[in-house]
Parts: structure tokens; sequence; C-alpha cells
């Protein structure tokens, strides 16, 4: 067991994957705003040569979420979307996905005027009940793709139970898990084989920034990731990166912060004479609380 596996989480947001730039020691990681990289001499390389295929401050952020989810490897994409779609592209006309119904919008225009073009279909199901998930796989069915809690109404899916069904069918569980993030909610852990994040809400928590995140342990899914990653050039900038590594650093005390008042705020909502029903996982009405 390494030194990272030993952190609380609460330090690992701090630290990051390295903590600090080797050369310099310094402890906030460099933004390296370069696109080409000069290699020593012939037949010898840094490791990097253009910012598409890797640049040092993507590539500390990558590791750092990797760390965070407990995965093999991390992505950074320029935005949610960019890495919703680099999935997406991991499978062929004629598949089925299936997909939570309280999709986010943005998602679920994806999936409908643009991939749904090419052939790949979309089944829209509540899979916080299992019995119908089932009831809906078909004989082309290649993924799940789940939000729990669902954005906006909130619905939980069990990773657990729903990883279980995947596995006997040969089906890939796809979690977007934005809004708990890793402080909350590792679906790694509990069986899914990709996790997908919009970094622009939580993990940046200052509103100045757009990003995405992919994490995957295993070594196919990653290639064909890393592929379409390069191919494409949807990458996050040196800068924004840099900015997702300093918003990451506060993410467990903000996200303790923001639950409290959050629940305060559905609490008194939810006695209000006007409000007919209140949404908010932390109720204990909530069915999926």
């Amino acid at each position: 067991m390494g030194n990272e596996d030993r952190l609380n989480f609460d330090t690992k947001v701090v630290h990051g994957s390295k903590g600090y730039e080797e050369v310099t020691g310094a402890v906030s990681f460099p933004i390296y705003q370069s696109a080409t990289f000069r290699h020593p001499g012939l037949y010898k390389t840094t490791g990097y040569d253009y910012s598409r295929l890797q640049n040092p401050t993507r590539e500390e952020l990558e590791n750092t979420i990797a760390i965070l989810e407990n995965g093999s490897r991390g992505f950074a994409f320029s935005s949610g979307m960019a890495a919703v779609s680099t999935v997406i592209k991991l499978f062929r006309p004629g598949d089925n996905i299936i997909v939570s119904d309280d999709l986010y919008g943005g998602t679920y225009r994806l999936f409908e005027e643009i991939y749904g073009t090419f052939g790949i279909t979309f089944t829209y199901v509540d899979t916080s009940n299992l019995k119908l998930v089932e009831n809906e796989i078909k004989t082309n069915t290649s993924a799940f793709f789940i939000e729990t809690p669902t954005n906006p109404m909130m619905k939980v899916t069990d990773i657990a139970e729903i990883a279980w069904i995947a596995k006997s069918k040969g089906i890939v569980l796809i979690v977007d898990n934005t809004f708990l993030t890793p402080y909350y909610q590792r679906p790694l852990e509990l069986g899914a084989d990709i996790i997908i994040h919009s970094g622009t809400k939580y993990l940046s928590g200052h509103n100045d920034t757009l990003a995405g995140f992919i994490v995957a342990n295993d070594k196919s899914i990653i290639e064909k990731i890393q592929l379409i990653q390069k191919s494409e050039g949807a990458v996050l900038a040196p800068f924004d990166s840099w900015l997702l590594l300093r918003g990451i650093k506060t993410l467990a005390i903000r996200l303790d912060k923001q639950q409290q008042n959050a629940l305060q705020v559905a609490r008194w909502l939810k006695a209000h004479k006007k409000v007919e029903n209140v949404y908010y996982i932390g109720l204990e009405d909530h069915s999926g609380y």
C-alpha cells in the first residue's frame, strides 16, 4: 500500500498527485503554458511533445482526479459535455444505451440530437428501480449511463446492485458523479467501469472555468479514451487545469458547508405553506434518503 492510499481524503485533495513541482519545490503546481516542448537531443524526450497529447499541469490534475476516485487513469477535458461525448464514442451504430430518465438536459440533447443520428439508441428508465432496468435490457444493450443522484430530481440508483446486473450481462456501467464528487461517492469502488464529471461544478467550486473528467480502471477503455482525447483535442488548457487543482484543494471543506446550507434551506422550504414538494436527498422522507 502506497503512502497515497493511507492518506485521509481531506489530505489527498490538498496534496494532489505530486503535491509540488520537483525541480523548484513549488507547492503550487506551475502552469506550463506551452503548446510545444523542446527535446534535449536526437531520440531523447522529456516525456512531453505537444500539449494536445499531454501537458504537465493537466497531467497533475488528471493524476489527482484518478487518486481521488481510486481509479487507474484520469482524463481532463474542456467541458463536462466533451467528456460525455468522448465516452459515447466508445460505442457503435446499432448499440443501445440505457439511461437515467431524469437526466441533465445538456446530456439528453447530446444523446438525442447528436448521437441519435449516428444510429445509437437511448432508452430512458427510472434506474432507481432495478426491475425496470432489467426489463429494458436488449440484446444490443451495451451500456448503462446513470446519474445518481439525478439532476434535478435527485433520484438515487444503487450503484453496487446495478453494477452486478451490468457485469452479469457484459454491459459497461457509466456513472456521472458530478453531484456527489469523490468526496461523498466513489463509483469505481462499487463496481462502475467509467466515471464522468462536470468539473465546472463542485470540483472547481469557483465558477471561473469549464472542465470535464473521465476516470477508469480498465486498460482497454483507458487506451480508447486516450486515443479519442489526443485525436480530437478537447483537452483542458494549462491555466484551467491549474484553476481546478486550486479548487480541488478546498473540496472537502466546501462540500461539508454546502451540504449543511442546502439541508437548512430544504427544511425551511419544506415547512413553507406555499411549497408543495421539496426534492432533496438529505430529507428523511425522500425516496433515496
